[in-house]
Formats: structure tokens, C-alpha cells, sequence
């Protein structure tokens, strides 16, 4: 009986220290897939160009070994993303600055358009979103070296 005893009180204060160990380690290290509520631009993993509507989409430009890569994707009401436009820098080349500004491409569900600017800048228009928001980011080369944010809304 003394055997089984103290073997029982062994069994009990193992399963109180598990959970005790288990208890401090969810709340010392949270899982990786948390949600993030910040501004785009705040946010170190999110390396979007814009941060106006960034609730609505997304802008990329990044460096790859055989040039540049832009990339725009709308933003779900889950927080999922859709590409809406890829074009390498390559295909970029194809639209060189001229007199006016010109559309180079739309976006799959056509709420978002990517511009030449006379200037030789690329220009992003996407929306309206639901609130008729229209958000505007301007591009200085790809990898961006600089971008300006604009948002206006339709119908005023």
C-alpha cells in the first residue's frame, strides 16, 4: 500500500508540473501566427509601398536576380491577398515614358490600373473600395526608390 501511495502522489505531482510547464510556455512564446493591427509602413514583415488603403490593397516592387518584380494585390475582407497585376522589369520596358501619361495594364477584377507617367514614374490607382475611396501611389523606379500617396473620393 505505502508502494502505491507514494507512486500515486508521483503520478500527481508530474502531471501538476506538465501542466504547470506546459501553462508558462503558451504564455511565453505565442503562437506565429498572430494577427498584426498596425499601419502597413509600421509593420516590419509588410513590406507594401503603400500605406493609405492598405486595408484595400497592396503595392511590391522588389529586386530580383534578373531585375525587378511589381506586384499589386487586393486585399480580401478575410485579410487574404488576390493578385490584381505582376509585371517584371522586363515588361516594364516595354512601356518607356512619353508626352502623356498612358495606361500600361488593369487589374483582374479591373479596380486597379497601372499607369507611365510622362514623368517615367509608375502610377497605381486602386478602388473604388466600398467607401468610394480611390488611393493613388506613385513609384520612382523599380525597386522604388521613392513613393508619394494620394486618396480622393469618387463623385465630389
Amino acid at each position: 500500500m505505502a508502494f502505491r501511495l507514494s507512486f500515486s502522489r508521483l503520478v500527481m505531482a508530474f502531471m501538476t508540473f506538465a501542466l504547470l510547464a506546459a501553462g508558462t510556455v503558451a504564455f511565453a512564446f505565442p503562437p506565429n501566427r498572430s494577427v498584426q493591427a498596425c499601419n502597413p509602413c509600421e509593420c516590419e514583415n509588410d513590406r507594401r509601398h503603400n500605406c493609405m488603403g492598405g486595408q484595400f490593397y497592396a503595392v511590391y516592387t522588389k529586386g530580383t536576380p534578373t531585375g525587378c518584380l511589381l506586384e499589386i494585390y487586393s486585399i480580401e475582407p478575410n485579410g487574404s491577398g488576390r493578385r490584381q497585376l505582376r509585371l517584371t522589369e522586363r515588361d516594364l520596358a516595354r512601356f518607356p515614358a512619353k508626352a502623356q501619361n498612358y495606361l500600361i495594364a488593369t487589374g483582374r477584377d479591373k479596380r486597379f490600373a497601372l499607369y507611365r507617367l510622362a514623368s517615367g514614374e509608375l502610377q497605381v490607382n486602386a478602388g473604388p473600395d466600398p467607401e468610394n475611396k480611390v488611393y493613388v501611389t506613385i513609384i520612382r523606379d523599380c525597386p522604388a526608390s521613392e513613393v508619394r500617396e494620394e486618396v480622393f473620393v469618387t463623385g465630389r
